[in-house]
């Protein structure tokens, strides 16, 4: 089999699950907010008059439902999950550069490409690698990331 054969055969794989993904990904959220929206519907219309919306505002758990409510989050999201994010990412890059070496020496009449995507691959990888690491380093010294934000 030739190079290319093989990364057609890939791109057209990755192609498919990509698109699965986004649609399964995205009907996901879109049920999530919707029931999210339900909920917060019938929290308010038992909010009858300005007296029950000052009591509600002045609790700990009432202020949190009020700014859930807001059109633009301006939550952050916790650096945890963009580092575990980076981490994932530089794995299978370099898994993937590492499997393209291991192609181009074992398929004949391959020609270069498996060593310039498993090269690229392996950079980007390792780039990934190192960019999760010095966030980590980063949010931990600066006091962004501690174990109770985790969740």
């Amino acid at each position: 089999m030739r190079f290319w054969d093989i990364m057609q055969d890939a791109i057209v794989a990755f192609t498919f699950c990509w698109i699965v993904w986004v649609i399964f990904t995205s009907v996901r959220r879109y049920l999530i907010a919707k029931a999210r929206a339900g909920l917060q519907e019938k929290i308010l219309q038992r909010i009858d008059s300005s007296e029950s919306l000052v009591t509600l505002a002045s609790s700990e758990t009432g202020r949190k439902f009020l700014e859930s409510i807001t059109v633009e989050e301006t939550r952050m999201e916790a650096p945890f999950h963009r580092i575990l994010f980076g981490l994932q990412v530089g794995i299978v890059l370099l898994f993937f550069g590492i499997s393209m070496l291991f192609l181009h020496h074992h398929v004949s009449d391959t020609g270069e490409g498996f060593i310039i995507f498993g090269t690229g691959a392996i950079g980007l990888g390792v780039g990934f690698l190192f960019a999760a690491a010095a966030s980590l380093f980063v949010s931990r010294r600066l006091g962004l990331m501690d174990r109770a934000t985790r969740g």
